[in-house]
C-alpha cells in the first residue's frame, strides 16, 4: 500500500470517529461517600454556562426544561418559603438579586469561568460577566482546602455541619467540575474530594435538601424540593 492510500485511510478512520463530547458524567468515592461529577471542557467552544431565576419556587425538572439544559446543578442559597437568594443572581446580563456575601461565580460570553472572592457588603462589578452567581462558600483556593463560613459572614450552623452538597470547581487545565453527593458531608470532606479530582479553585453552592444534580435528562440527585435558582451547561455544536 503507497503511502497516498494510507494517509486517506487514515484520515477516513479518524473522521469515522464521533467526537468526544466536551460534558461527561462520572462517580466516585471518597471515605464511604458516592460523589457524582460532571466535567466541562469550556475551552471546547462547545459549551455554554449560565444561570437560571425564577421569582418564588419551581421543580427543578421545570427549570430544567425551561432552560433547554445538558447539565443543572443546584444554585445559590435562599430563603425556602419565598425562594428568594442569599446572593447575587445575574442572568443574562441582569442583576436580578442583589445580596452581600459569599464567593461568586461568573461565566463571560465567551463560554469563560471565574471563581472568585467578594467583600461581605459590597456590591460586585458584573460587567465583564453575563451570567453569575453570589453567596456561596469558599471550598478550595489555589490548591488548598480552605473552607471558613463564619469568615464569610455565613451564620447558619447548618452551612459547615454534616448534609448533603453541591459545588464547582475549576481544574488548573479549565475544566469546570460539578459535583454533588447525597451523603451527609463536611465541606472539608467535600473539598478534600474535589481536590482528588484535580479541583484547584471551588464553592460549596445549596445543599441539604435543596441538592440536585440533572444530566442528560435525567435527575442524578433529585430533590423534592423546589428551587429558584441552578447553574446549568448547554451543549452546543462547535464553531
Amino acid at each position: 500500500m503507497n503511502l497516498f492510500v494510507s494517509l486517506v485511510l487514515a484520515t477516513a478512520t479518524a473522521h469515522s470517529r464521533p467526537a468526544a463530547r466536551p460534558i461527561a458524567y462520572d462517580s466516585f468515592y471518597r471515605d464511604r461517600a458516592l460523589y457524582h461529577i460532571v466535567q466541562a471542557d469550556i475551552k471546547s467552544g462547545m459549551v455554554t454556562s449560565s444561570t437560571i431565576y425564577r421569582h418564588g419556587l419551581m421543580s427543578s425538572w421545570k427549570l430544567m426544561s425551561s432552560a433547554n439544559a445538558t447539565v443543572g446543578i443546584t444554585g445559590t442559597f435562599f430563603a425556602p418559603a419565598s425562594g428568594y437568594p442569599v446572593g447575587d443572581v445575574l442572568v443574562d446580563g441582569v442583576l436580578k438579586v442583589k445580596g452581600y456575601r459569599g464567593s461568586a461565580i461568573g461565566c463571560d460570553s465567551l463560554g469563560g469561568v471565574d471563581i472568585f472572592d467578594t467583600r461581605f457588603s459590597q456590591s460586585v462589578d458584573w460587567s465583564k460577566y453575563r451570567y453569575g452567581l453570589r453567596g456561596v462558600v469558599r471550598l478550595i483556593s489555589n490548591g488548598k482546602v480552605c473552607p471558613n463560613p463564619r469568615a464569610q459572614k455565613f451564620h447558619d450552623p447548618r452551612i459547615w455541619s454534616h448534609a448533603s452538597r453541591t459545588a464547582i470547581g475549576l481544574t488548573k487545565s479549565g475544566k469546570l467540575v460539578l459535583v454533588a453527593t447525597k451523603n451527609n458531608v463536611t465541606l472539608s470532606a467535600l473539598g478534600k474530594a474535589m481536590a482528588s479530582r484535580g479541583v484547584v479553585d471551588a464553592v460549596s453552592l445549596d445543599g441539604g435538601g435543596s441538592t440536585c444534580l440533572y444530566y442528560r435528562g435525567k435527575m442524578v440527585v433529585g430533590t423534592g424540593r423546589r428551587l429558584s435558582n441552578m447553574f446549568v451547561l448547554q451543549e452546543r455544536a462547535p464553531y
